[in-house]
């Protein structure tokens, strides 16, 4: 009979218990906020979901089964939530979506409060904005 076991990652219900430390744009504390990010990892056996694995390329390793390969996408999906968790809230809009533009990330703020921006008004503002320099 196959043991079930229960991988550390999946009963962390409170990262910020263990990182206390909120990461943000300016960075000053990312030296004790990677360390201890790092701690935990290693502690919840998957530092090599964020420091890739050596490889011996002389050394032939099995495929994963679609089981392996689904338990790896759940801890990757879990170690990303853990460092959305730590992160200020500017800094996981940029990494959400790295595309945004500030004009773009302004205006999808406003329709969060009620106050929707046409595309037109958006395209205007742009233009608007732009130097007569050519």
């Amino acid at each position: 009979m196959a043991e079930n076991k229960v991988h550390p990652t999946t009963i962390v219900s409170n990262i910020k218990a263990c990182i206390p430390i909120t990461l943000d744009y300016e960075g000053k504390q990312y030296n004790s906020w990677s360390t201890l990010f790092q701690l935990h990892c290693r502690a919840n056996m998957v530092i090599n979901h964020i420091q890739p694995l050596t490889v011996n390329p002389s050394v032939a390793v099995p495929a994963p089964t679609e089981a392996e390969k689904a338990l790896t996408q759940r801890i990757d999906d879990i170690v990303r939530q853990w460092i959305y968790g730590t992160i200020s809230n500017d800094l996981l809009n940029s990494i959400l979506d790295p595309d945004d533009s500030a004009l773009k990330t302004l205006a999808d703020n406003l329709r969060n409060v009620g106050d929707k921006v046409s595309d037109n008004r958006m395209a205007l503002q742009l233009l608007k904005g732009l130097s007569d320099e050519k």
